[in-house]
């Protein structure tokens, strides 16, 4: 598991990314490169809302999936290649518009675990290494007890 990242997404207040779930998609804009260019098949991606008045501290998990592939979205004025925010449910405009699919499969609803990261700050993509001592929690040794505890729901 050594070659195997692990990516933190923030998802606003995970209502578009519960909303969107069937299509085991979620969005990004093309500017964050890094993760682009170095997110790998079966990378894990951790989708963390910010923050809400129930919340202990910032940054609850809410799922962990294994990245599957990323496209460029294709939504035009007559015809749509890809699904258009109203097909996935997605409402409001919070982050703006965001290009590129981010495709998951094997999820792990986490919503009902208190787990937190405490990651602050509006930053959407990060890398866990990067950031690492700074969190909460190992993601590395919390994915192994939820593969181990758990089973994939694919729900929300």
């Amino acid at each position: 598991m050594d070659d195997i990242n692990h990516y933190i997404l923030r998802v606003g207040d995970g209502e578009n990314f519960i909303n969107g779930f069937a299509k085991h998609l979620w969005a990004v804009k093309d500017s964050h490169k890094s993760f682009l260019e170095k997110v790998k098949q079966g990378d894990k991606l951790w989708f963390i809302r910010s923050k809400i008045s129930e919340d202990l501290h910032s940054g609850k998990i809410i799922a962990v999936a294994d990245f599957e592939y990323k496209n460029e979205r294709i939504i035009g004025p007559l015809v749509s290649l890809t699904p258009s925010n109203e097909e996935l449910n997605w409402t409001g405009n919070e982050g703006g518009f965001c290009n590129i699919e981010i495709h998951y499969t094997n999820l792990y609803n986490l919503t009902a675990l208190k787990l937190y990261t405490g990651q602050r700050g509006q930053c959407v993509v990060t890398n866990y290494n990067n950031i690492k001592e700074k969190l909460l929690v190992n993601l590395v040794e919390e994915y192994e007890r939820i593969v181990t505890y758990s089973q994939i729901t694919n729900s929300m």
